[in-house]
């Protein structure tokens, strides 16, 4: 069942969705799956859309891609004189979900809103955070002063 959306934020998540759309991240869908949406105030007074994958989530493999911890990525950066960091904004947004599993990610953003469903890698499912990982690893790979962690590069 689709949770409600305060009255105040309905028009900034139609925004939302429709710059979603426009810019090809999610698609209309007439998926059997549905995950719900809740919205929550980020700090500058806008609205940030969070999908419930839960019920996803316990029914996916996750993806075991090790994650580098903390304390080896300061490490390996011990004794460097010269730091400079990237945060790569909606980095997830830049892997493409497979076609086979595109349905599974079918979202409501809340009651009079249609299904969608996500062509890129939205926040929130299980094993996002690794594939993320492990892509950038690939990427970066061989470059022996750069250290990756989630979507931050150090």
């Amino acid at each position: 069942k689709p949770r409600p959306i305060p009255h105040k934020w309905r028009e900034e998540v139609k925004n939302l969705v429709d710059k979603l759309l426009e810019e090809g991240m999610i698609r209309p869908s007439t998926s059997p799956y549905r995950s719900p949406c809740v919205f929550v105030p980020k700090k500058n007074g806008s609205v940030r859309m969070c999908i419930d994958f839960r019920a996803l989530n316990a029914l996916t493999e996750t993806d075991s891609y090790a994650l580098p911890r903390p304390d080896d990525v300061q490490e390996h950066l011990a004794g460097s004189k010269m730091f400079s960091t990237l945060d790569l904004q909606s980095g997830y947004w830049q892997c493409l979900v497979r076609p086979q599993d595109i349905h599974k990610t079918a979202f409501c953003p809340g009651p009079g809103f249609p299904l969608y469903e996500w062509v890129r890698m939205p926040f929130g499912l299980c094993s996002a955070g690794a594939t993320f990982q492990r892509l950038m690893d690939q990427v970066l790979e061989g470059l022996p002063f750069v250290r990756v962690y989630l979507d931050d590069i150090l």
